[in-house]
Parts: structure tokens; sequence; C-alpha cells
């Protein structure tokens, strides 16, 4: 077993950042809405563009106020099975994972807490 002498200095740790997804705005394009999104972390900051198609507005698929939020948690997949996105990435949301996150939100647990009832003193 190899002891360290006391002299040297202790082995650098990597300082991770957390990853952050940023909202950046949107277009209007003949498939649909590209919303852009800055994700920054460890390396240089890269721009995805997530674009849900138009058909799923009018079919009650997605709600326009609801769109970013969608694409965040749809860039966070990526990152989560992924590991790093390349910049300039472009998703397409189809219809069917659209109903798949749907899906999943209408059959989360409730994350409001119940408030307890006031004692009158």
């Amino acid at each position: 077993m190899e002891s360290e002498s006391p002299d040297a200095p202790p082995p650098k740790k990597l300082a991770l950042r957390a990853t952050t997804i940023r909202y950046m705005g949107f277009e209007s394009t003949s498939e649909g809405r590209a919303y852009r999104l800055r994700v920054d972390g460890n390396g240089e900051p890269r721009l995805v563009t997530v674009t849900i198609p138009t058909e799923a507005f009018t079919l009650h698929k997605a709600r326009f106020q609801d769109a970013p939020e969608l694409c965040v948690a749809r860039v966070q997949r990526e990152i989560d099975s992924n590991g790093e996105l390349r910049d300039g990435l472009e998703l397409l949301f189809s219809l069917r994972e659209l109903d798949e996150y749907r899906e999943a939100m209408t059959h989360r647990p409730s994350e409001r807490r119940s408030r307890a009832p006031r004692s009158s003193h």
C-alpha cells in the first residue's frame, strides 16, 4: 500500500456545475413552434431547438402556456439519457411523445400538501 507524501498537494477535484436549461423564446415556423433553449453546465453553453408541431396545438395535445415547460423537460430527458448535448441540436416532439408526457403527468402523485386546519384559540 502506497502512502502519500505529507508535502504532496491534495488530488484535484473536478468542479461540476449543475446543468441549467433556460427558455430563450420561440419562433413560429411552417412545422410548428420552434422553442430555443440554452443549456449551461460544464463546458461551453449549447443552444438547442425543440419544435412542437402545429398539429399538437390544434389537437389539444399541447397548450401554448405549457410548451416551454414541455421543451425543458424534453431537453432534460435528452441530457439524462445521452449525457451531453451538441450545440445546435434540433429536436422534434412527436404527438406520441406528447401523449406519453401528458399521461405521465396525470399519474404523478400530487405534490401539494394539504393544509392543517387552523386551531381556534
